[in-house]
């Protein structure tokens, strides 16, 4: 699909910033130190229009969410995989008349009651064990479950729920605190399908940005492919990178941001692009929102039963009953 002609990106916003700084509008002929606050000033710009903060005289827009950062994607959940047995020889499993599935490095094994986690898969038989020190002689029964997902690495927070296929007449996955779903698990070990997750930030050593993971309750016991909103975060602009998000009709926003806080920083005062900021800033989030869903809650009845084990989403069949003081009206 090609872009849209009107559209404007990273060397466009940095030739128009370095015009109003007075460096020209090739941005080839920048010298480096130019060019680095040039790019740090269209940076900001970006920063600003993705997470606007409350305007000079206005805070009803502050910590608004744009429609189009909050994307949907699907998450694969999968039943525990059993097939076959395993030999353990310090924490090294090798499986018989089976293939491990792709998502191994992620699971627990279970075997003999207790559960250990995965650090490897090291192939279609073998998978490394965190744990060094387990043994299990020849033939050893065993169950490899998930139930902890890596989330995306743009994954910001949670909007709604997880969300079932639609033939599948479950409800949708409850999202509840870290300790609530926690003690779940260490109140009952069960499997089903997932009732209730909860999303966690998983342990970073800073060499990459803090990533977060979904934890599901019961353990899945069937492969699930669960659809979810949430808002994600964007990278910094860039050569392959150039378009911000949002589209063409925000080209004008970004420009008088960029040009915003250039002039903040270069005159240490607002000017007339923070007004025009401001101004573009108000239309585009009154512009969005009409074009986001309202949703009003249930409308219609619950899931009525056709016949056994047969059900039929918002059945409609007759009005709610309507009462005043008591008396059915």
């Amino acid at each position: 699909m090609a872009e849209s002609t009107l559209s404007l990106g990273w060397a466009d916003l940095k030739s128009r910033v370095g015009f109003f700084l007075g460096y020209g509008r090739t941005v080839a002929s920048f010298t480096a130190v130019q060019e680095a606050e040039v790019e740090e000033f269209v940076q900001s710009g970006v920063r600003l229009v993705y997470y606007p903060t409350a305007l000079s005289a206005d805070a009803t827009f502050a910590g608004y969410e744009w429609s189009w950062l909050r994307p949907t994607e699907v998450l694969d959940i999968y039943k525990p995989y059993a097939i076959g047995t395993v030999t353990i020889v310090a924490g090294v499993v090798t499986l018989a008349d089976g293939t491990f599935p792709s998502w191994a490095a992620d699971g627990e094994l279970t075997i003999d009651g207790e559960s250990y986690s995965v650090d490897t898969r090291d192939g279609d038989a073998q998978i490394t064990l965190d744990n060094l020190t387990v043994t299990a002689d020849a033939g050893s029964s065993y169950s490899l479950a998930q139930a902890d997902y890596d989330l995306p690495d743009n994954f910001g927070r949670m909007i709604g729920r997880f969300n079932f296929p639609q033939d599948s007449n479950l409800s949708p996955v409850d999202v509840v605190s870290v300790g609530k779903l926690l003690s779940m698990r260490a109140g009952s070990l069960m499997s089903g399908s997932p009732s209730f997750v909860a999303i966690r930030y998983k342990s970073s050593t800073g060499a990459t940005g803090q990533r977060q993971e979904a934890l599901f309750y019961p353990d899945p016991d069937d492969d699930w492919t669960m659809l979810y909103e949430y808002e994600a975060y964007s990278g910094a602009l860039s050569d392959a990178l150039p378009y911000p998000l949002g589209g063409m009709q925000l080209a004008e926003l970004y420009t008088e941001s960029c040009l915003a806080v250039a002039e903040g920083r270069a005159n240490d005062e607002p000017g007339v692009h923070s007004k025009l900021y401001e101004s573009l800033l108000v239309d585009a989030i009154i512009r969005d929102r009409k074009r986001g869903a309202k949703n009003y809650g249930q409308m219609g009845h619950q899931d009525y039963q056709l016949e056994e084990g047969v059900f039929r989403r918002g059945y409609t069949g007759g009005t709610y009953p309507l009462t005043y003081r008591g008396e059915l009206i």
